[in-house]
């Protein structure tokens, strides 16, 4: 899978999955703020996209509140941690849109189905050829495909082993293969 360098306008806008590039994803679900952990270069990167002037947006399942794991007021609270460590970074996210639901709830907001992504695409009024979604697993790669727009896989989180699966599709939404979310910045400002 080789990368291709993108056109200088590209992109203008940036969908990221939480877990896995943002933040630690961890073999049970954040359900804490004190469970939270950003990944290292994360802070950075979203910072130098806000400098860019990129508009940036979480998508992310999160079936522990289906689950009843979590209740949506504190899933809100970890948010909002998060979205006051980010500025205090230097970065932003213009905004964030979950799944609560189960995987077996059927519904058509959960990745790997397009649901939340089309809806970020509607709701901003952006346009997909100029909209990356960056994620680390499979169904991130789906949603992205689904939704028809370009996809970039980075290594952390559940990366490795969407690298396996994915080595061998040719996709032109695929990009590429990044180390992290700061390797897919430099990228964009090459």
């Amino acid at each position: 899978m080789q990368r291709r360098r993108p056109p200088p306008s590209f992109p203008k806008a940036l969908l990221l999955d939480r877990d896995g590039v943002l933040n630690e994803d961890r073999p049970e679900s954040v359900l804490s703020w004190e469970a939270f952990r950003f990944l290292p270069g994360s802070l950075e990167a979203l910072a130098r996209l806000n400098s860019l002037g990129k508009r940036v947006f979480l998508v992310t399942n999160q079936s522990c509140i289906g689950r009843g794991l979590l209740s949506p007021e504190g899933l809100s609270a970890i948010h909002g941690r998060m979205v006051k460590e980010i500025r205090r970074a230097g970065g932003n996210l213009d905004g964030i849109y979950v799944c609560p639901h189960r995987p077996d709830e059927g519904c058509s907001c959960r990745k790997p189905g397009p649901g939340l992504i089309t809806q970020a695409l509607r709701e901003h009024a952006l346009n997909p050829s100029e909209t990356l979604f960056v994620g680390d697993s499979f169904r991130d790669w789906e949603a992205a495909r689904a939704a028809g727009i370009s996809f970039a896989l980075v290594r952390t989180g559940k990366g490795e082993e969407t690298y396996r699966l994915l080595n061998k599709i040719v996709d032109p939404l695929l990009l590429g293969v990044f180390r992290d979310l700061l390797d897919v910045v430099r990228w964009i400002l090459s």
